[in-house]
């Protein structure tokens, strides 16, 4: 065969004539001729450059068969998982639904008729709406990044209308109940409670926080949580039934946690190191003593409306519970001693009043931990001093 004559971009291997050249993305691309004309492969590569350069300087038509699957996990991979919104477990619908499909062929009339299904298979208009939130934030997260380019298609499509929210506050009466019940019987869960109304903190920011961002000596003992919901550090002052609780927990000065995770029959590895849910239990002891329509994140609105009855103004409270505001700046110089006096209102109102734990024939205080058995009820377990009994 006559030798065929060196072209930058063009090489042969068994008669065959074969380009190189580098794409839009910077990789290099091999592309048989399927011939050995080196004319014919100097043409193919001009076109093929001329292409390239034609997706440089119009960058949307490198988007022109992205699928929306690839958006979706650049998404996810610089943004969705660094969110506290816990959309991991949403993200199978939207996969199955426009993984394959094309972005740019993603209309409003799709995402609408999705929502729809997905309020035809029951899910509250919450859950549509997360879906929604979802999308909407893949394209613009997207778009903004320059990986993609068009409209949002999201944007047109309105969010579900959801139900008002509900206003139920446990009486004092009610949490005292709970407290008294829980104290003998699940003492972590009491220990959360007291927590949590105490604080009036997210359940998140109680059940992620590790013993070393517990504070408990000093005249004003905090938990330190270094990001919140908003994105901003704050302290949860301590009152001094708390503190006295969280020393009592089988964890203190054993475990990295406050509420470490740990085996069950359903999860006999947990994923997360520490407790990730708390309501379970909460709703059992809530169905024990026969107390309706209460909700564990409920119990957060149970110390605010006490400051307000007892006089606390509205922005200081605002501010305690973490929430934001432009009229609570003049608040952010509240001292540890008034955020102190604060929590130990809330203490006094619920937690000071109940009786003391039950004491056995040794004078031991006994603590008991609740888990489920099965479906049927409840499997008393946990550590006590000797000669004592489980409850009734």
């Amino acid at each position: 065969m006559k030798a065929k004559g060196k072209t930058k971009g063009v090489f042969y291997r068994n008669g065959i004539a074969y380009i190189r050249y580098i794409d839009a993305e910077g990789k290099e691309r091999k592309e048989s001729t399927r011939q050995g004309s080196t004319t014919a492969a100097k043409r193919l590569l001009e076109k093929r450059k001329t292409e390239v350069m034609m997706c440089k300087h119009f960058p949307a038509k490198q988007m022109v068969n992205v699928r929306f699957g690839n958006l979706l996990d650049y998404w996810w991979d610089r943004h969705g998982q660094f969110t506290r919104s816990g959309f991991n477990y949403l993200m199978p619908r939207i996969r199955k639904k426009f993984g394959k499909k094309k972005a740019r062929e993603m209309h409003a009339d799709h995402i609408e008729e999705f929502l729809l299904e997905l309020k035809d298979q029951g899910l509250s208009a919450s859950s549509i709406n997360h879906h929604r939130t979802i999308m909407n934030s893949v394209f613009n997260f997207t778009i903004k990044r320059q990986r993609y380019f068009g409209d949002n298609p999201v944007s047109a499509v309105a969010q579900m209308k959801e139900p008002p929210g509900r206003d139920r506050v446990p009486t004092t009466e009610e949490f005292r109940r709970i407290l008294q019940f829980s104290r003998q019987n699940d003492f972590e869960l009491y220990v959360f409670l007291v927590l949590d109304i105490t604080t009036s903190a997210r359940k998140s920011e109680l059940l992620e926080r590790r013993w070393d961002e517990a504070h408990l000596d000093g005249q004003s003992p905090f938990l330190k949580v270094p990001e919140t919901k908003n994105g901003d550090p704050k302290k949860l002052i301590l009152a001094k039934v708390a503190v006295e609780a969280l020393k009592q927990l089988p964890s203190y000065g054993k475990s990295e946690y406050l509420f470490p995770s740990r085996p069950t029959g359903r999860f006999p590895e947990p994923k997360s190191p520490h407790m990730w849910d708390i309501g379970g239990r909460f709703r059992k002891v809530r169905r024990t003593l026969g107390i309706k329509g209460l909700r564990i994140h409920d119990l957060r609105h149970a110390g605010p409306s006490i400051l307000m009855e007892h006089g606390i103004p509205d922005g200081v409270v605002r501010i305690l519970t973490g929430h934001r505001s432009k009229e609570l700046e003049r608040y952010q110089h509240l001292s540890e001693q008034t955020k102190q006096q604060t929590v130990d209102i809330i203490s006094r109102e619920f937690v000071e009043q109940i009786p003391e734990h039950p004491k056995n024939s040794t004078g031991g205080a006994i603590i008991y931990q609740m888990y489920p058995k099965g479906t049927k009820g409840l499997k008393w377990r946990g550590r006590r001093d000797s000669n004592s009994r489980p409850p009734a």
